[in-house]
């Protein structure tokens, strides 16, 4: 299986989506760094050490992150490129919330966070800490569909290959006295093995219309990428933010 840098380099879905989470991380910045600003003037932080002074801003952006996904599953600049958390096991709370921004309390080990989760083999939306938490990112637009299907190739096997037609195959005559000389017709089951079962593909099908443009099988929710599963009037329910469809 390769690991989420290879995926990403060959998808521009979520080419798209970390540059998302890059803006997201541009627009947060700037918002903890006025809300540090404001609480280090009366108090003089800026004059302490250097060390404790990385301290005070990863604490700042720790708290800042981890209250406002576990109230609104998304920071203020995740709500504005339309991103959101979501817990793969369940609805996301303090506790997820808290252990996947445990890393930006240090700066370095936010950065490995990022490249450990990048060189490993997994969910290419996910940073090493959301694995540990059970956590990703989602888009909440139109492209979340696209997004979900790109990441759901990786657990597909190879494509089914098809191979040329085998030519006739001509049957001996059956032996005097058995059952196929008695009037059955010799004939096998096409496709495989005698009483063989087709092997079933779990290479995800797509369809795509005249323009190109890749039809929806509402498979999975348009709004955050998840599963749907049917309900019991007939409509379909995602499993991750209920909407219905």
């Amino acid at each position: 299986m390769p690991s989420a840098i290879n995926l990403i380099g060959h998808n521009p879905a979520l080419q798209e989506h970390w540059f998302r989470r890059f803006l997201a991380f541009v627009i947060d910045a700037i918002i903890v760094f006025a809300i540090g600003f404001i609480f280090a003037i009366p108090f003089s932080i800026l004059a302490w050490a250097w060390y404790l002074i990385g301290l005070y801003w990863g604490l700042i952006w720790f708290a800042y992150s981890m209250f406002l996904e576990t109230i609104f599953h998304a920071t203020i600049g995740k709500r504005l490129v339309s991103l959101r958390v979501v817990a793969i096991d369940g609805n996301l709370d303090v506790l997820h919330a808290l252990l996947r921004n445990l890393s930006k309390i240090f700066g370095i080990v936010f950065i490995l966070d990022i490249l450990v989760g990048g060189v490993t083999q997994g969910d290419p939306r996910q940073r090493l800490f959301d694995r540990i938490a059970r956590t990703t990112v989602t888009r909440v637009d139109q492209g979340a569909y696209m997004e979900e299907q790109f990441r759901m190739m990786q657990h597909a096997g190879p494509y089914p290959m098809t191979m040329p037609p085998a030519p006739p195959r001509t049957n001996p005559p059956p032996a005097p006295g058995s059952a196929q000389a008695a009037g059955g017709t010799g004939t096998q089951p096409s496709g495989g093995w005698p009483g063989a079962a087709p092997t079933p593909s779990t290479w995800p099908q797509h369809q795509w219309d005249a323009e190109g443009k890749l039809v929806k099988e509402m498979r999975y929710c348009t709004a955050c990428g998840g599963q749907l599963v049917a309900r019991g009037d007939g409509k379909l329910v995602c499993v991750r933010c209920g909407a219905v469809y």
